[in-house]
């Protein structure tokens, strides 16, 4: 069954090489129940650890049915130990926090049984040891002869060939001594059972062999009786134990029981999991900031590219309805719609008229009557072309409110100089903004001063202004074509009360296509956008020059007009205001825009995001700017691993001895890597679930802490998968790289230096 030849184990330490034991010659049959005896330190416990496999040896072979074992990895030394060896402790070596059941049962899923044999042949054999009354019974309450019990139903229930007992009645007093010794004589009619000890007295009426060790060598190797296979003279089959892979349920199960066996353990790692999981949380969060900072940039379409601003047309640039509205109103997020959307591209300059030059503030326009109430002083607008200012109490265009007061103003659109309100218009009132306004003020992407605000006739003009700006014109008089364009200055198209409907004043530039008198004759004027085309005709009722242009249009500033093309209210307002065909979005939260547009365009809508249209000033820099975030948050992340591996080494060193024991019972190194896996995955994911806990009471406004609303302010749905599968993957390699340093010593050496 086993035989030893000239096999020696040696140790080395400090420089130093001890001999455990030198030049063994021994052989061991089925049915022996072998004694190996000697003082303290002679070898025979180092012998027995090189027999089970617990140790490996230096010198000469050792034969396992005929096998050599000295090229054993340890692999194979796994593998000679489930198939082969049943191992009885003086301390036992049970699980403490399982019960008697349970470790029976443990060393059966270790060998890869079926869970529907298990039950069966762990009662039959914790009945056969005595101890069907404790099965439920934790192995830390049971006294020292009853722990020896479950350990001897541990390695009966493996089916072993051969089991070794290393001074299995060191711990007992003498009654339980002898009933511990007379179980592993029954035992022994089948097996081999080879037992050292200190105290032969005890095992000398039942050994068949004593084997007696001195200075590392046998002394001494007696037959003291026969065993009835060696009377039969008969060959024995010899059957080895199961030997099949731990299943993925089994382990499953394993992990899970061994994740919460001992509460303070399991607390203690859920601490630290839920700080790894907040760490991370917190560091992604700051990364998703930092990228929402920018050194700024340009769009050659929009002055508006606030990142909430979604871009909103119907397919096949149709017009907008009340029903299309009110169905966009309806999507989550969705904070407000801006009808007429051009408005927002609109940035105005205000400066003082007179020639002093007294002021100059940047704005945006605003409807009056959302400022109802907030006037410092002066009046709401009540006649067009009248407007009020609304600016931050300490900033640079409060100085200007005293002279800007009762004074009229020129408005100019900053993108193209052209004048937003054809007429000059008289600041009626002041007033400063809330803080909310303010701050709106202050995080938009352009540079602003404040709202120039005005009422809704006023807010009309420029609309249809604002939507000018973006058509062409193809003007065509006697036979003579030319183009026109409002938005670049070429021959734009402004209203005047003083042109008759139906006929349009133009200047003696345009005049001279007509290569003799243009007045009376027909003006064709093509108007085109992105959304509409319509051709108008107009008899030519004037043609104005700098001497006549007080006669005609009543104004006197010609140079300024020059080349533009004026035609009756009415029909200025025919020929623009067309309804809707673009309109934007305002959505409460920028960071999900893109889920808001989506939802968008499944109601039947096209969309674009016209913050993705930004070029940025600097776009070099903003990519070693996002490079070197990249790498800050790789960075943390690799401290934040490295700090939890440590804490988590020293809170599962507890556990060490656990591993160690099972590795002796036959566990692979593959098996209680798979199992460490299992149990800090669990403990992650219970972290992680409860970190989105409070995220979600955050979110909901059931928790309230600005700093935990800021960071879940930046995470969206994607974030917290790939969270998840970071911090998975963390918690795997934090389980791997323990179990590396755990399994890299023999199960012995790895045992010896936890107990």
């Amino acid at each position: 069954m086993l035989r030893l030849e000239r096999v020696s184990k040696f140790y080395s330490g400090n420089g130093l090489v001890s001999t455990g034991f030198s030049k063994v010659d021994l052989e061991f049959d089925i049915g022996e129940f072998v004694a190996i005896t000697g003082e303290s330190g002679s070898g025979k416990s180092t012998l027995l650890n090189v027999i089970s496999g617990l140790d490996s040896y230096e010198e000469g072979e050792m034969y396992i049915m005929g096998q050599p074992t000295s090229g054993y990895s340890k692999e194979d030394l796994e593998d000679y130990r489930k198939k082969y060896i049943g191992s009885i402790f003086q301390t036992f070596n049970l699980i403490n926090s399982y019960t008697v059941y349970q470790n029976v049962e443990l060393v059966l899923l270790m060998s890869g049984y079926d869970r529907s044999e298990i039950p069966d042949r762990v009662r039959e054999i914790i009945e056969q040891v005595g101890l069907s009354d404790y099965e439920k019974t934790k192995a830390s309450k049971l006294s020292g002869g009853q722990k020896q019990r479950v350990a001897i139903a541990r390695a009966l229930a493996k089916e072993t060939p051969i089991i070794v007992a290393d001074e299995p009645t060191g711990n007992l007093d003498s009654k339980s001594a002898a009933e511990i010794i007379k179980l592993l004589h029954q035992l022994s009619k089948d097996k081999l059972i080879i037992v050292v000890t200190h105290n032969y007295d005890q095992v000398e009426p039942y050994v068949t062999r004593k084997i007696a060790m001195h200075d590392g060598r046998v002394a001494e190797d007696k037959r003291l009786r026969v065993t009835a296979m060696q009377a039969d003279q008969k060959e024995t089959e010899i059957k080895t134990a199961k030997a099949d892979s731990l299943s993925f349920s089994s382990m499953a199960r394993l992990g899970v029981r061994n994740t919460f066996n001992i509460p303070a353990k399991f607390l203690l790692l859920l601490v630290v999991f839920i700080f790894l999981c907040s760490a991370v949380f917190a560091q992604y969060s700051s990364f998703m900031y930092m990228g929402e900072m920018t050194t700024g940039g340009f769009n050659n379409y929009f002055s508006d590219t606030e990142k909430n601003r979604i871009l909103v047309t119907k397919p096949g640039g149709k017009e907008f309805t009340d029903e299309d509205y009110e169905k966009i109103k309806k999507i989550d997020n969705v904070d407000k719609i801006v009808e007429y959307d051009l408005l927002l591209d609109l940035v105005a300059n205000v400066t003082d008229d007179s020639e002093k030059g007294e002021y100059y503030v940047t704005t945006k326009l605003g409807e009056a009557a959302d400022y109802a109430g907030q006037l410092e002083e002066g009046r709401m607008p009540k006649n067009s072309n009248e407007a009020i200012i609304i600016c931050p109490r300490d900033q640079y265009a409060a100085q200007f409110m005293d002279v800007i007061m009762d004074k009229k103003a020129e408005v100019m659109d900053q993108n193209s100089g052209n004048a937003i309100i054809k007429d000059k218009v008289k600041i009626v009132g002041y007033g400063y903004m809330t803080e909310e306004q303010q701050k709106v003020l202050e995080e938009s992407d352009i540079y602003l001063e404040g709202y120039l605000c005005v009422n809704d006739a006023t807010m009309s003009n420029i609309r249809l202004a604002a939507l000018e700006r973006y058509c062409t014109q193809e003007i065509e008089l006697a036979d003579h074509i030319a183009e026109g364009n409002s938005a670049a200055g070429v021959m734009p198209i402004r209203a005047s009360s003083e042109v008759p409907k139906g006929e349009i004043y133009v200047s003696e530039d345009v005049g001279a296509m007509a290569e003799s008198d243009a007045v009376g004759k027909e003006l064709k004027l093509t108007n085109q956008s992105l959304y509409f085309e319509d051709t108008f005709k107009f008899k030519v009722g004037a043609v104005y020059n700098k001497s006549n242009l007080s006669y005609y249009l009543d104004r006197d500033d010609f140079d300024a007009i020059s080349g533009t093309l004026f035609i009756n209210p009415e029909d200025y307002s025919t020929m623009f205001n067309k309804g809707n065909f673009q309109s934007s979005v305002i959505v409460s939260d920028y960071k999900t825009a893109k889920e808001t547009a989506g939802k968008i365009e499944k109601a039947g809508f096209d969309t674009f995001n016209v913050s993705d249209g930004v070029i940025s000033y600097s776009q070099g820099f903003d990519i070693i700017q996002e490079t070197l975030r990249t790498i800050m948050l790789v960075a943390m992340l690799l401290v934040l691993f490295f700090i939890t591996y440590f804490i988590t080494k020293l809170i599962l060193k507890s556990r060490n001895v656990y591993f160690s024991t099972i590795r002796m019972l036959g566990a692979t190194k593959a098996n209680c890597s798979s199992l460490l896996k299992t149990e800090l995955f669990a403990v992650f994911n219970i972290a992680f679930f409860f970190c989105m806990l409070i995220i979600m009471l955050v979110k909901t406004g059931v928790v309230q802490n600005d700093t935990l609303i800021q960071m879940a302010s930046f995470l969206t749905a994607g974030d917290y998968i790939i969270l998840y599968v970071v911090l998975c993957l963390m918690s795997i390699l934090l389980a791997a790289r323990y179990a590396r340093q755990l399994f890299k010593k023999t199960a012995m050496n790895a045992y010896k230096e936890e107990v």
